[in-house]
């Protein structure tokens, strides 16, 4: 866990936010664009990734992951597929 000490995660909707909004905010943090965006099973969430201080673009996001608590959720049902 070591190298991902200073990465922290946020879970958006992605209804709440405007195409451009996204943009935004992916351009802050890890993501490359849209359409690598992880999503869950039904398409509505995605996550975002950065290191350090929080974005501007992602005040008010909550509640904040560190990297322990985001493998947790992304193992559950919502985000896993059944092979």
């Amino acid at each position: 866990m070591a190298r991902f000490e200073n990465r922290k995660w946020v879970i958006i909707t992605l209804a709440d936010y405007t195409a451009e909004q996204l943009d935004d905010m992916i351009n802050v943090c890890l993501q490359s664009n849209v359409n690598t965006l992880r999503k869950n099973k039904d398409g509505t969430k995605t996550f975002l990734k950065w290191e350090g201080d929080t974005p501007t673009e992602l005040n008010g996001i909550s509640p904040v992951y560190n990297h322990s608590e985001i493998l947790e959720i992304l193992k559950g049902s919502d985000w896993t597929w059944d092979e």
